[in-house]
């Protein structure tokens, strides 16, 4: 099976297409101006890998957490190709595709969600096998850090995605410093461990696919105190604001 996968999450944009064991991967920093730079990066991997869109049998997207802007420009893209091509389309967890890349420990995977915020889940590899021990959740870091405690594993805690330097003392504090360790490489996202997970996922109806925000945006706040109304998976805020 063909896959393109595509994360827009963040700064770090990655386009891949997995075929078997086979990944072929493109990445590009190009802080955020992912709509001018995702599609020609498309362009050029299927160029190199003498293909078309017509020859991808699925289209894998990161579905969030991450940038608002991010996240809609890459799930738009690929609920586009999937819708006009009639082919397969996969939202993946930007935290699991963080924690994919990470083979031993208890994987916190987590993006700076500022003020000691963060977008994050924990994860640990079972058999090769990606387990979700800690929902995709936005966390208060204390809160993360109680929920890892609670675990009660004695196993290496890995962090993987921001930097979490400037959180190091009070993190081994409350976990231990022979527990704490940062991962290798350059924690980024990758549009190949996105193709990974997405091989087995159910496929979901394009139109049905909308962001995983894991919190409200600023216009659904400014909606809900306007008007006093509860949040809803599919307000219509934006037609009243």
């Amino acid at each position: 099976m063909k896959i393109l996968s595509i994360t827009t999450a963040t700064n770090h944009l990655s386009v891949a297409l997995n075929d078997g064991d086979k990944i072929v991967e493109k990445n590009e920093e190009d802080h955020r101006n992912h709509s001018e730079h995702l599609d020609p990066l498309i362009t050029e991997l299927l160029k190199e890998n003498n293909l078309t869109l017509k020859d991808i049998d699925r289209f894998a997207v990161a579905e969030g957490p991450g940038s608002y802007t991010g996240l809609r420009i890459g799930i738009t893209t690929a609920k586009m190709f999937a819708s006009i091509l009639n082919k397969d389309l996969v939202g993946v967890s930007t935290l699991a595709a963080l924690a994919n890349g990470v083979n031993d420990g208890v994987i916190v995977s987590e993006l700076d969600a500022r003020n000691k915020n963060f977008f994050a889940g924990v994860y640990r590899k079972v058999n090769g096998k990606l387990e979700n021990l800690v929902p995709d959740g936005h966390y208060h870091l204390d809160d993360l850090i109680n929920k890892i405690k609670e675990l009660g594993l004695p196993e290496e805690v890995v962090f993987v995605g921001s930097p979490i330097d400037k959180y190091q003392d009070e993190i081994e504090d409350l976990l231990g410093s022979d527990n704490f360790k940062q991962a290798a490489g350059d924690n980024q996202i990758h549009a190949g461990e996105i193709g990974k997970l997405a091989l087995n996922k159910e496929a979901i109806d394009p139109d049905k696919m909308v962001p995983k925000y894991l919190r409200r945006t600023q216009a659904e706040i400014y909606w809900h105190n306007k008007t006093g109304k509860a949040f809803g998976p599919d307000s219509d805020y934006v037609e009243e604001v």
